[in-house]
């Protein structure tokens, strides 16, 4: 399949900022050669390669200008040894091209472009790969980059929405028969959702009906719950916060009734059960008696 990238997709790759690149297709004919049906302009691997060389040349000293020229005369497997066989940072893995493509989504508010990465990347590695090589390695890119100001809040919050529509979607691709017996939900203080949103769906496409708390669920609810109701299997996420050992207590009291696993770098490592969504899938599929392969 062949790759083209969007002004912003090819930034977020090369580490080259997109006025830049704007800056050169305008005044020096280094740019986008193809065009979509809609008539979108976008940059191929031998436009990436050439953009890519001439960011190593200005980087050594040549001029902008004559950068230019020398990337322009250069055959696409001239100017492809000239960066080690591809642009650098460029020949990355799906993965990779994924990620940066949600990141160049949520750079420019295109809320579709976000979504439709984050489809892709499913449909192509599944549900659990796929958050855990894609889908959470952005979230993690992303707060990053809000807590060093190159994202803002309504990006963060755009990305959210957009990846929480994804998921659910994805959840809803398959039948699901039976009751629930898995009871899913994020710590007492922890706000994020998704990736409980995230195990849902892959234990849909397991064919396993679950039931979602959300964030932040109070443990006297958990608790009342897992009376009432007796599931086979609980699952709670945890990113950022350490509980306290009469909190750990409690959890271990609720272990004794039904299968408690912890998932997330917010639990201490003597009782984190699984820190991928891979992980807990299988641990949670164990649980409620699936043969694994």
């Amino acid at each position: 399949m062949h790759r083209r990238w969007t002004v912003g997709a090819l930034s977020a790759m090369l580490g080259i900022a997109a006025p830049t690149l704007r800056t050169w297709e305008r005044r020096y004919g280094v740019g986008p050669t193809f065009r979509t049906s809609g008539g979108h302009r976008r940059y191929t691997i031998v436009d990436a390669d050439r953009v890519a060389t001439m960011s190593r040349l200005i980087e050594s000293g040549v001029p902008a200008s004559e950068a230019a020229e020398r990337v322009k005369a250069m055959s696409p497997t001239e100017v492809a040894s000239a960066v080690g066989g591809g642009a650098e940072g460029l020949r990355v893995s799906a993965q990779e091209y994924a990620v940066a493509s949600i990141l160049a989504g949520a750079r420019e508010f295109d809320g579709a472009a976000v979504q439709e990465a984050a489809e892709n990347a499913i449909a192509k590695f599944g549900i659990e790969e796929g958050w855990d090589t894609v889908i959470g390695p952005t979230l993690v890119e992303v707060g990053a980059q809000w807590e060093d100001g190159r994202l803002g809040v309504a990006a963060e919050h755009l990305v959210s929405a957009r990846l929480l529509s994804t998921l659910r979607s994805a959840a809803h691709d398959f039948h699901v028969s039976g009751p629930p017996r898995v009871v899913l939900a994020s710590a007492e203080d922890d706000q994020h959702k998704l990736p409980i949103v995230a195990l849902g769906a892959a234990l849909a496409a397991h064919g396993h009906a679950s039931t979602e708390l959300g964030s932040r669920l109070p443990l006297d609810s958990l608790e009342t719950f897992v009376e009432s109701t007796d599931p086979d299997a609980v699952f709670l996420w945890s990113s950022v916060v350490t509980p306290e050992a009469a909190e750990l207590e409690r959890l271990r009291v609720i272990g004794e009734r039904t299968c408690l696993l912890l998932g997330g770098s917010g639990w201490p490592h003597e009782v984190v059960t699984s820190y991928s969504l891979r992980q807990a899938v299988e641990q949670v599929r164990v649980a409620l008696g699936d043969e694994l392969l």
